[in-house]
C-alpha cells in the first residue's frame, strides 16, 4: 500500500473522481477523457491514503479544471512545449496554456469516445514529437534558433546582454617578476636610504608586494557584438581595472622604508649635511 505525501487535504478533487468513479463513468458531462494508467490516491477511512488500481477516465469538465491544479512551474513548461511545437506562439502565457489545454482534453474526449485511451498529454507529446523536439533547434554561431518557432537563445560565453551583445569577464594576477621587483627596491633604498638593500630587505620587499598584487587583480571585462542573424562577431571591446601601476608599487615600497629607525637618522643626517654646506659654500644662485 503506498501513503499519499501530496498536498494534506485536496478532498474536493478526490471527491469529485471519486462520485465519477462510483457513478460507474457516467456524469452530466457525457465525454470522458483517459487520463493514464493510474488512478489518483484515493481517502480510505481512517486509513490514510491509497493508490487504486486501473486506468484513470475523468469528465471532461474534471479534465479540462486538472491545468489548474498544477504549480506555475507545470504550466511554465506546458506553455513551452506549446511554442516549441507552434500550438502557441512567444510571449503566450497561461492563459493561452490552458486554452490550449482545453483543446487537447476536447480532442482526447473524442479518442474516448471511441474507446481508445489516448490522453490530453500523449496528444501534446505527439505535437512535439512531429515539431522535432528537441532536434528543432540549430546552431547558429553563439545563437541557438528553434527552426519551428523561431526562438533564439544565446549559447556562446560570458553573459548575455541582449542585441546581439554579449560580455565575458576574465581576472587574473600579474606578480611583478624578480628582476623588476629586485630594480624598483634598489632605485627606491639608494634614493631613501643612500645604500643598496640588503638580500633580507629584497626579500621583504617582494612578498610585500607579491601580497598587494594579489588583493588587487586584474579584472578584464570583454563586451562582443555579435551579427544576430549568423551569431558569427562583429566586434569586441576590452577594458581593464585593478592590478598595480608602477607609482603603487613605488609607494609600497617607500612606506616600507620609512618605518625603519635607519631610515629617519639618515633623513636627519642628509638634512643636516646639506644645511652645512649651504653654510659653508652658500647657497646656490
Amino acid at each position: 500500500m503506498a501513503i499519499y505525501s501530496g498536498p494534506k487535504d485536496p478532498d474536493p478533487y478526490l471527491k469529485a473522481l471519486e462520485q465519477f468513479a462510483a457513478s460507474g463513468g457516467k456524469s452530466k458531462d457525457p465525454g470522458r477523457v483517459y487520463m493514464g494508467p493510474n488512478k489518483p490516491p484515493v481517502r480510505a477511512e481512517g486509513r490514510g491514503y491509497h493508490q487504486p488500481k486501473g486506468d484513470w477516465w475523468v469528465s471532461t469538465e474534471e479534465a479540462t479544471q486538472d491545468y489548474y491544479r498544477w504549480s506555475q512551474k507545470q504550466q511554465s513548461d506546458f506553455v513551452a512545449q506549446g511554442v516549441l511545437t507552434g500550438l502557441l506562439k512567444l510571449g503566450d502565457g497561461p492563459l493561452e496554456g490552458a486554452a490550449l489545454w482545453k483543446k487537447l482534453v476536447k480532442e482526447a474526449s473524442a479518442y474516448g469516445a471511441a474507446g481508445q485511451k489516448v490522453s490530453p498529454v500523449d496528444l501534446m507529446a505527439s505535437y512535439v514529437k512531429a515539431s522535432g523536439g528537441v532536434n528543432a533547434w540549430r546552431q547558429m554561431g553563439v545563437f541557438e534558433v528553434n527552426t519551428q518557432t523561431g526562438e533564439r537563445r544565446y549559447v556562446g560565453p560570458g553573459t548575455y546582454l541582449g542585441d546581439g551583445r554579449a560580455q565575458q569577464t576574465d581576472t587574473r594576477v600579474d606578480l611583478t617578476d624578480p628582476d623588476t621587483a629586485r630594480a624598483t627596491a634598489t632605485r627606491l633604498f639608494q634614493d631613501m636610504m643612500g645604500r643598496d638593500p640588503g638580500q633580507g630587505e629584497l626579500a621583504a620587499f617582494a612578498n610585500a608586494l607579491h601580497s598587494a598584487e594579489q588583493a588587487s587583480p586584474v579584472v578584464s571585462t570583454t563586451t562582443t557584438q555579435y551579427d544576430m542573424e549568423t551569431g558569427q562577431p562583429l566586434g569586441s571591446d576590452t577594458t581593464q581595472t585593478g592590478g598595480m601601476t608602477a607609482e603603487a608599487k613605488a609607494y609600497l615600497g617607500e612606506q616600507q622604508i620609512k618605518k625603519k629607525k635607519e631610515y629617519g637618522a639618515y633623513q636627519a643626517a642628509t638634512t643636516y649635511a646639506n644645511a652645512f654646506e649651504s653654510l659653508v659654500f652658500g647657497s646656490p644662485e
